[in-house]
C-alpha cells in the first residue's frame, strides 16, 4: 500500500525535475536572454543599494575627481588572475596520471569559463572545465572529480590566506577585527584534517569507489574524495605540479588586487590588506564560476556588505564593487565571444563522448 502511494509522488517529482532540466536547457541555448537577465539583476541591485545609501552621496562620490590609472591596475590584476588559472587547470588535468591538456586548450577553457559561459550556463563556468577534461580524454567520473578538485583547490588556497589574515588581525599585527570576523576562518583547520584523513593511501581507494548503481549521495561522496585526493597529490608534488598551486595563488591575488584598485579609484578608505582579504573571502563564499549567470546581483550585495563590515564606507564599497565586477565579470565576456565557435566544437565533442560512453555501458 505504501509503495503504491509513493509511486505517484515519485513520478511527479521526476516530472518536475525533467521540466526544470528542460527549462535550464532552454535558457542555455539562448545566452543573450541570460546575459540580459544578469545585466538586469546587476542594475536592479545597484539601484536598490544606491537608493538606500542616498543618491546625493552616491553622485558626489561618482562625480568626484578620480585617478583613472587605477583602471589599469584593475585590468592587470584580472590578466594575472587569468594567467594563474590557466596554469591551475593545466596541472589539474595532468595530476595523478591524468590526460595532458596543452596551453592553448587551457587558455581557451579559462577564457570561456570566466566569460560568456560563466554568464550563460546554469551550471556556471565549471561546465566548460568538465567539457575540456572530457575532450582531453578523461572519463566521466574522472572529469567530475577534477572539476570538483578545482573548486576544492580554490577554497583550500583562499582558506589558508583567510586564516593568515585572521591571525594578523586577531593579534593586531595588521589592523584589528572582532571575533565574529576572525574566528570563522578557523573552520579551515577541521576541513583540512578531514581531507587528510579521507585521502590517506589506506582509505582513498576504498572511499572513492562507487558503482554506477550506487545512490547519488554515495556517488557524490566518492567523487568528492577522489577530488580531494587529486588536490592532495597536486599540493604534495611541488616539483611536478608546483605551477598549479602557484597559479591558483596568482589567480586569487590578481582578483583581490583588482578589487583593491577599484576601491582606490572611487576614493575608498585604505583598509589593511588583512581586512581586504577577509572582506573578499566573506563576499565570495561562492565563486562566480560556480554560480549561475556569474552570480549577478548576489556577488554585488555580498561583497558590498562584507567591505562595509570591515570599515569601508557604504557608498565607496558599492561603487568599488561595481567597478570591480566590470573587470571581474563583464569585460571577460568580450574575448569569450570570439571563442564561441571553439566552445561549440568542444560541446559537440563532449556530447559525442557522452553518447559513446553510454552506448558501451560504462
Amino acid at each position: 500500500m505504501r509503495r503504491g502511494y509513493l509511486s505517484p509522488v515519485k513520478r511527479r517529482l521526476r516530472a518536475a525535475r525533467d521540466r526544470l532540466g528542460r527549462a535550464f536547457l532552454w535558457f542555455e541555448e539562448k545566452p543573450l536572454v541570460v546575459v540580459l537577465a544578469a545585466a538586469g539583476a546587476t542594475v536592479a541591485t545597484a539601484l536598490v543599494l544606491a537608493s538606500s545609501a542616498g543618491w546625493p552621496h552616491v553622485l558626489r562620490v561618482a562625480y568626484a575627481q578620480h585617478s583613472w590609472a587605477w583602471l589599469g591596475a584593475c585590468l592587470l590584476g584580472e590578466i594575472g588572475a587569468y594567467l594563474g588559472y590557466v596554469l591551475t587547470i593545466r596541472d589539474m588535468a595532468r595530476v595523478d596520471s591524468g590526460p595532458d591538456m596543452n596551453l592553448a586548450v587551457s587558455t581557451q577553457t579559462v577564457v570561456a569559463g570566466f566569460g560568456v559561459f560563466a554568464a550563460t550556463r546554469s551550471s556556471g563556468g565549471f561546465a566548460v572545465d568538465y567539457w575540456a577534461f572530457r575532450r582531453a580524454g578523461a572519463g566521466r567520473r574522472d572529469a567530475v572529480s577534477r572539476v570538483l578538485a578545482l573548486g576544492f583547490l580554490e577554497y583550500a588556497v583562499l582558506g589558508v590566506v583567510a586564516l593568515a589574515a585572521s591571525a594578523l588581525l586577531y593579534f593586531r599585527l595588521d589592523g584589528h577585527a572582532g571575533y565574529a570576523a576572525t574566528l570563522p576562518s578557523l573552520t579551515i583547520v577541521p576541513c583540512f584534517a578531514v581531507a587528510l584523513w579521507a585521502t590517506s593511501p589506506k582509505r582513498a581507494a576504498r572511499l572513492s569507489s562507487a558503482g554506477r548503481r550506487s545512490g547519488w549521495l554515495r556517488r557524490g561522496f566518492a567523487s568528492s574524495v577522489a577530488a580531494a585526493k587529486n588536490v592532495r597529490s597536486l599540493i604534495l608534488s611541488p616539483r611536478e605540479h608546483g605551477l598549479g598551486v602557484l597559479g591558483n595563488s596568482l589567480y586569487w591575488a590578481g582578483d583581490i588586487i583588482c578589487l583593491w584598485a577599484a576601491l582606490r579609484l572611487v576614493g575608498g578608505e585604505q583598509i589593511s590588506v588583512s581586512k581586504l582579504v577577509l572582506a573578499y573571502t566573506g563576499g565570495y563564499v561562492l565563486t562566480r564560476r560556480s554560480l549561475p549567470a556569474g552570480g549577478a546581483g548576489i556577488v554585488e550585495v555580498a561583497l558590498t556588505f562584507a567591505l562595509v563590515g570591515m570599515g569601508t564606507h557604504f557608498v565607496s564599497a558599492l561603487l568599488g564593487v561595481l567597478v570591480y565586477r566590470l573587470f571581474n565579470f563583464w569585460l571577460p565576456i568580450v574575448p569569450a565571444l570570439a571563442l564561441m565557435p571553439t566552445i561549440r566544437e568542444l560541446r559537440g565533442r563532449f556530447h559525442r563522448a557522452e553518447r559513446r560512453e553510454a552506448s558501451v555501458g560504462r
